[in-house]
């Protein structure tokens, strides 16, 4: 408890390459996520086992359980607060971005490696997809060395001298990652308007425009970075403490958990829009789920985000014959479930 306690308030880049770095003040009051914990976590156990496998130890002292995770990653908004903070955010790059993740559960990556090729605004009979096959990532470029070929699409160009990492569009996580989403009508017509001011701003650059191919871009046609994108969220959440604190991710697990619920547990479904890899258990224990019943899950979801306050929940009962499970019988099932069942949950719903 005492390692992962120092962990936490390790400063993230304190090492890089076993170097140890110099960092500013600001950078010594950003520690380690507890996703990286838990990463650390999971090597070691695995590190541990084999010394006791080995003989080399009677015990592993390695905990069975991960540590948790800062009450920052584990919060998430209800549908009331993710509408309400959607419209209080003014600059239209974090607008698009933030809605991208509240209605089809994109990652950061996931968002920012779209290209407007990816988008069919006439399919699903008029409602719109989006084809998520890419993810841009900020990569070392001493790690990019190592990394796969295959796995890379496109490495942008420094756009500044000497930096010592680089955006790279490649592969996306998982091979579940890879999937086709449906529109809401208010995200497709901000889609469409976002697209009219790419256009303008190639006008207004007169020629000095750089089109890079990304939806997201910034005035001078490069790549948004993912971390400009979590500065913008992070000046937005400082203008509005109104709101609990939540990570940009946890906007994500916030849409899935709504999901979920509207869904009346329909993971088959929810894994269908969310890319998840894992919770192959528990999606083999419901009736197979057809296209359809995906397309009637952006329905609800559009129907219950949207709605005001004062209108019934239009969403609240299930459509006619729709494999549906309900919430109780849900949580039944997942509390008489073994250890390990739960811990891919877990898994499932928070990557």
């Amino acid at each position: 408890e005492q390692f992962y306690a120092t962990l936490s308030r390790t400063p993230r880049g304190l090492y890089k390459q076993g170097v140890k770095q110099t960092l500013t003040d600001k950078q010594k009051r950003q520690f380690l996520t507890g996703a990286s914990i838990r990463e650390v976590h999971a090597m070691l156990k695995t590190a541990f086992s084999y010394a006791v496998e080995w003989g080399l130890l009677l015990k592993s002292p390695i905990p069975r359980e991960a540590p948790k995770s800062t009450s920052e990653e584990r919060a998430i908004w209800d549908e009331k607060t993710m509408l309400a903070a959607l419209q209080t955010m003014t600059d239209p790059t974090l607008h698009l971005a933030v809605h991208l993740s509240m209605i089809l559960s994109l990652r950061v990556g996931e968002i920012l490696g779209l290209q407007p090729g990816d988008i069919d605004f006439d399919a699903a009979d008029g409602r719109g997809t989006i084809t998520v096959g890419r993810s841009l990532q900020r990569t070392e470029k001493a790690a990019l060395e190592k990394t796969d070929p295959n796995q890379i699409y496109h490495i942008f160009p420094d756009q500044r001298e000497g930096s010592s990492s680089a955006l790279v569009l490649k592969k996306p996580k998982t091979k579940k990652s890879s999937r086709t989403l449906y529109l809401t009508r208010p995200l497709k017509e901000e889609l469409l308007a976002w697209l009219e001011k790419l256009r303008q701003d190639e006008l207004a650059m007169d020629g000095r425009y750089r089109n890079c191919g990304q939806l997201f871009r910034l005035p001078n046609g490069m790549p948004v970075a993912p971390e400009a994108l979590s500065k913008w969220y992070r000046a937005w959440r400082a203008e509005h403490p109104e709101f609990e604190k939540i990570v940009f991710h946890g906007l994500r697990h916030s849409s899935a958990t709504y999901q979920l619920m509207i869904s009346g547990g329909d993971i088959k479904a929810v894994q269908g829009t969310t890319g998840h890899a894992s919770a192959d258990m528990l999606v083999n224990t419901y009736a197979h789920i057809q296209q359809s019943s995906r397309v009637e899950l952006g329905r609800k979801f559009e129907e219950g985000f949207y709605a005001k306050q004062e209108s019934p929940s239009p969403q609240a009962v299930p459509a006619a014959g729709e494999p549906t499970i309900s919430m109780t019988a849900l949580l039944e099932l997942l509390k008489n479930a073994d250890p390990e069942v739960k811990a891919q949950l877990r898994l499932a719903l928070l990557t």
